[in-house]
């Protein structure tokens, strides 16, 4: 598995061609040398980009998928208009009419990072930040069962509703989860990997609180290598597993939080230019944080205790 044939495929060259072996380096040092298969493969058949928008590159692209149904993502059209990179896939799904069955025929994926080139510091950690949730995304990244997809970025769960109407594959979205705790995590590999390659003393700004609520989680109960195995390999599961271990419904309870908390990390963002706005958002994020993530903290550890006594 020799980095240099990625390169090569997609005619990568420049700040791009020099970076990128140092981190599938460290992508298997960070993620483990069992899983430098995903990490290649995942690489080998997702292109990067530099682009100007990555809402707009996705839809040149055909990537952009809309739905009128009211169902509000985590991440809607303006946030791609303002993100600064995105991994996003989409699933080539066929239905046969004899025997009634949907079936997926591949994905096109991308990487899409807002930048001229990859000389800077910044898109060097958020093509980082990108990367990683492509790996995380790319085994078993799709599956449908009884006419539901169902797609997983590490942690993140979707589900939609497949329907023919008009000839037409429809798909009804029912279900997204785990978006906060799984960008928090994202943030960590981040830091974690553009300490080594970029910069010492780098700290993740986008998604700050729930980075710090994330790595303080995975730290105290020593979690990583789950959490890790969860994201990689499709392992969620045994993670919810873990979690519930420490206090029943702990995982669920702490996903639905996080995601309180990114979306409403997401509206701030939004009104960077109206300070009065962003200010009031705030200070509903600490609020959240402190009537119910510290009162949620707080139990786990009070049952921690009194199972140790």
């Amino acid at each position: 598995m020799d980095i240099n044939n990625v390169i090569a495929k997609y005619h990568y060259e420049g700040a791009l061609a020099e970076f990128l072996p140092k981190l599938y380096q460290e992508f298997i040092n960070y993620f483990g040398k069992a899983k430098e298969p995903i990490i290649y493969e995942a690489l080998l058949n997702t292109k990067i980009i530099a682009c100007n928008n990555v809402y707009t590159a996705l839809n040149e692209r055909g990537l952009i998928e809309r739905s009128n149904n009211g169902f509000e993502s985590a991440v809607g059209e303006g946030d791609l208009k303002r993100a600064a990179g995105v991994y996003h896939s989409l699933p080539n799904i066929t239905y046969d009419p004899n025997s009634y069955q949907y079936n997926i025929e591949g994905a096109k994926r991308l990487v899409a990072i807002n930048t001229s080139d990859f000389n800077s510091e910044y898109s060097k950690t958020v093509l980082i930040h990108e990367l990683s949730h492509l790996i995380k995304s790319y085994y078993e990244e799709y599956s449908i069962d009884n006419g539901v997809l169902t797609s997983r970025s590490g942690l993140i769960t979707t589900q939609e509703k497949l329907s023919i109407q008009n000839d037409c594959l429809v798909k009804t979205p029912i279900l997204e989860e785990s978006v906060g705790l799984e960008e928090g995590l994202t943030s960590i590999v981040e830091e974690d990997i553009a300490k080594v390659l970029v910069n010492p003393n780098y700290k993740v700004s986008g998604y700050g609180v729930v980075t710090a609520i994330a790595r303080l989680i995975m730290d105290k109960f020593q979690l990583k290598e789950d959490i890790l195995n969860a994201q990689i390999l499709n392992d969620k599961k045994g993670l919810i597993q873990k979690f519930d271990g420490l206090l029943p419904n702990f995982y669920e309870r702490l996903s639905i939080l996080m995601d309180r908390i990114y979306k409403l990390s997401l509206k701030m963002f939004s009104e960077m230019l109206q300070p009065e706005k962003m200010k009031a958002t705030s200070n509903i994020i600490n609020e959240v944080i402190n009537n119910e993530f510290q009162p949620l903290l707080k139990e786990v550890i009070q049952n921690q205790e009194s199972r140790r006594n």
